[in-house]
């Protein structure tokens, strides 16, 4: 490319003049004609989650109440203590009686009845 070709920008016409559109004008109408799909979907999927989540914390504290507990159960665990190893005592209540029970990864033994005199005293 010779001098000759390279044209002086001052030596130009107003008409061979090239201008830039303005930034606001095109960042318009490309944020106008833009889907906001993406970021409402990121925002329903976020709050689905939390109130998921809200839900399974509430049901692990026992403030919502599952199906399976019911207030005419007959049978009620009263109290289990660990003896360590996977064997536990476990005091189980049916229609106003108490049992003594030892449990291990093997078997479930009753040990005893439980009188409420006995435990009263």
């Amino acid at each position: 490319m010779s001098a000759a070709e390279v044209e002086d920008p001052a030596s130009r016409s107003e008409a061979t003049i090239i201008y830039p559109k303005a930034s606001s004008e095109h960042s318009a109408t490309t944020a106008a004609s833009a889907p906001r799909s993406g970021g409402s979907l990121a925002l329903a999927g976020a709050l689905l989650l939390a109130l998921g989540g809200g839900w399974l914390l509430l049901k692990r504290r026992g403030m919502i109440p599952s199906r399976a507990v019911r207030a005419d159960r007959k049978i009620v665990i009263e109290e289990t203590r660990s003896l360590g190893n996977r064997q536990y005592l476990v005091v189980a209540g049916y229609e106003g009686k108490k049992f003594l029970l030892g449990v291990t990864a093997g078997q479930i033994q009753m040990l005893s009845t439980l009188d409420s005199e006995e435990l009263e005293s």
